[in-house]
């Protein structure tokens, strides 16, 4: 078991995640009723469908960052979505909250178990936050999968200009787009769905999404610049 590094901490940050509580409020969701609630309140939303499309837009980043620390550091967090707390500004009119893990323990990710690594995360803070609110508030899994790859594919095309990690950053790469590392949590990779036939390079040059993430739908906002233009 680790605690990180400082220097690693501060990568952490630039993900909107924290080890200490320094933000003005601190919030945490053991119901589903209280972060869809949340959600709508701080966004403003007509449904809860837009209000989870939006929280996600903030959670993905928070999903991101665990991918990271498996392929860049070889190091997966311990805790669970029980163990997040969510610190909120609420004069940030932006809505841009940092997320707190409780605990520091941290866990060696050997190169034999990277697969099982990115299914635990996939898992864990992918599938058992999406599925239930998937059914809630009936959004489609695959816009709030695509919103966490957003983040993702950004993610590693910089970690893919790391040439003394490039090797291992393709090898998981490789591992999300197949069906393998997603058993039981979906069908078939929806990450290879949405970059298609392209490299991670190819697919930022520009990116485009292939569901709509719905951000037109909240007051005085348009489409996005990688919006796909379909059933919007």
């Amino acid at each position: 078991m680790h605690n990180l590094t400082p220097t690693i901490e501060k990568e952490l940050k630039g993900y909107r995640i924290s080890l200490r509580d320094k933000a003005k409020a601190s919030k945490t969701f053991d119901h589903l009723d209280e972060l869809i609630q949340y959600a709508q309140a701080r966004t403003g939303a007509e449904t809860t469908r837009i209000a989870i499309s939006m929280w996600f837009r903030r959670y993905a980043f928070f999903v991101t960052a665990q991918l990271y620390m498996v392929s860049k550091h070889r190091l997966i967090w311990e805790g669970t979505l029980g163990d997040i707390a969510v610190l909120d500004d609420p004069e940030d009119e932006h809505w841009l909250p940092h997320f707190l893990l409780k605990t520091n323990q941290w866990s060696d990710v050997q190169e034999k178990e990277s697969s099982i690594a990115l299914q635990s995360i996939l898992t864990r803070f992918g599938a058992e936050a999406i599925h239930p609110l998937s059914k809630t508030t009936r959004i489609s899994k695959l816009i709030l999968w695509e919103t966490i790859w957003s983040y993702t594919v950004w993610m590693y095309s910089e970690l893919l200009k790391q040439t003394d990690i490039k090797t291992r950053v393709e090898t998981d790469i490789v591992k999300l787009l197949e069906d393998e590392v997603w058993l039981n949590i979906e069908k078939h990779s929806p990450f290879k769905r949405f970059i298609g036939a392209k490299t991670v390079e190819e697919s930022m040059n520009p990116y485009k999404r292939v569901t709509c993430c719905l951000y037109y739908r909240i007051e005085g906002q348009e489409k996005c610049a990688y919006c796909p233009n379909k059933n919007c």
